[in-house]
């Protein structure tokens, strides 16, 4: 049992707080190759299992598929790495996690999923009417790892951001179980923010809109190079 008591009553008592709408888990996962699978299989089943407890099994349900047997729903995710977890409710609002989601980073996981159940992203109005101007797609990467007291604030609020916007994806990528892509993107620090692939970066976990501002500047360089090409 990777959930003790303690976090069970806790996760019971926020889900009937929190829980609204329904929301869908999918996991890729394999069993040859990926030291961390196993184990994420493990804590989103007991996850689940426990939401559900609290909320019905009707409100949460978990997939579990291999990007070998599932290749065309692997393709239309976008995975490419094991494991990846992709949290969605009406639709797939661009949200993942790429690695486990253990220690610290639980929390990133469980508010995650409140917020898909809740349909809308924690943000300010004035943040939210920002990011529906945006109409070219931008991909915010968030590294972390499991150890980081500050990692979860930043993937939460990269993943408020995919939520509001249908143009924004966001992935969280555990920098440890992914180092040649830590490597690439010279990430010293956690949590570091990438902004499509470069164009902006930063690491900490910076206020709500000063994050923003660097999402808007990507935008505007977008728009930018856009019309220098028509």
């Amino acid at each position: 049992m990777l959930l003790n008591l303690d976090i069970r009553t806790q996760l019971k008592e926020l889900a009937k707080k929190e829980f609204k709408e329904p929301v869908t888990i999918k996991l890729f996962s394999q069993a040859i190759g990926c030291e961390s699978c196993q184990t994420a299989e493990e804590l989103l089943k007991e996850t689940v299992e426990v939401l559900s407890e609290a909320v019905g099994k009707d409100k949460i349900k978990l997939e579990i598929l291999s990007p070998f047997t599932n290749k065309e729903e692997a393709e239309r995710y976008g995975v490419d790495r094991v494991p990846t977890i992709v949290i969605e409710g009406d639709k797939d609002y661009g949200i993942r996690y790429i690695g486990l989601p253990a220690g610290l980073e639980f929390t990133t996981l469980i508010n995650g999923i409140f917020h898909v159940s809740k349909r809308q992203p924690q943000l300010s109005e004035k943040t939210v009417e920002f990011l529906k101007q945006i109409d070219i797609p931008i991909e915010i990467w968030v590294f972390v790892t499991q150890t980081c007291g500050y990692c979860p604030a930043a993937a939460v609020m990269a993943w408020d951001f995919a939520l509001a916007s249908d143009y924004i994806t966001s992935k969280v990528i555990d920098a440890s179980e992914n180092p040649d892509l830590a490597q690439q993107y010279q990430v010293v620090g956690v949590p570091k923010v990438v902004i499509n692939r470069g164009m902006a970066e930063f690491v900490g976990a910076h206020p709500e809109n000063a994050f923003l501002g660097y999402v808007m500047a990507v935008y505007e360089k977008l728009k930018k190079e856009q019309s220098e090409t028509q």
